[in-house]
């Protein structure tokens, strides 16, 4: 059953130029999809559009169907757009609050979630004293407090050094198989083999679509980063059935 389907999803400039082409996807619930593909390849409008706040974007124009049967959330690529507040209990409240959700409830689902996250440390810190991948952590807890069915998650690894990857990486394995999760990354090294189906996406379009090892071919193709030792055994001839797709 798929918690969230677009069919035919076109994103235009208002120069009628072409950014996402006739995208059909569905996500299941539970699902972990890895969506990757080239800088500039949509990845970003395709989240968006998915996460269904790009209709009111100036300049652009979606067409196509969106249909969902869950509550979406979206984890921006610049986390730190999403935070408004100046500590960072009340800045994961804000969208609590604006539910109308009693003190009580807000506080309850701010810890119940933070301690599936490991962030019980940062509740009581400033927002300016967190670190990039902090930063990432609290902008992901404000979304979870809402109880999304789906999590988008726009290149959350990008800018990250290893320290704040490993953080952010361990909130994506505590959500995995609860939360839906679709995270854009133009560099699959460290999730590929953690996912549950990778989508290419080249130029707009949905190039490749499947189980990580039945993409490997075109992901290496389309020049998407993969982990050291599964580059090398493509290009030794080797099947992509038994080819390492770990970093390790």
């Amino acid at each position: 059953m798929s918690v969230i389907t677009v069919e035919e999803l076109t994103v235009r400039a208002t120069d009628e130029t072409t950014l996402v082409r006739d995208v059909s996807l569905s996500i299941e619930w539970g699902e972990t999809v890895l969506l990757a593909g080239p800088s500039g390849s949509g990845k970003t409008l395709l989240g968006t559009a998915i996460a269904g706040l790009l209709a009111d974007q100036p300049g652009l124009s979606v067409t196509g169907q969106r249909t969902r049967d869950g509550n979406v959330g979206l984890l921006m690529q610049n986390p730190r757009r999403q935070l408004v507040r100046e500590r960072v209990r009340a800045d994961v409240a804000f969208g609590l609050e604006n539910q109308g959700l009693e003190p009580a409830r807000i506080q309850d689902r701010i810890e119940t979630w933070a301690e599936e996250l490991s962030a019980t440390g940062l509740l009581d810190r400033k927002i300016d004293s967190l670190s990039r991948g902090e930063t990432t952590l609290v902008a992901l807890l404000g979304a979870l407090v809402t109880d999304p069915d789906l999590m988008v998650l726009d290149e959350p690894l990008a800018p990250l050094d290893d320290r704040n990857r490993r953080l952010v990486i361990e909130a994506i394995e505590a959500l995995q198989g609860e939360t839906a999760l679709l995270v854009a990354e133009h560099d699959a090294t460290t999730l590929l083999s953690s996912v549950d189906r990778v989508v290419l996406l080249e130029a707009g379009r949905i190039d490749a679509s499947g189980p990580p090892r039945e993409v490997l071919q075109p992901l290496n193709d389309a020049g998407v980063k993969l982990p050291f030792a599964t580059d090398v055994a493509l290009a030794q001839g080797e099947s992509p059935d038994s080819v390492p797709i770990t970093e390790e």
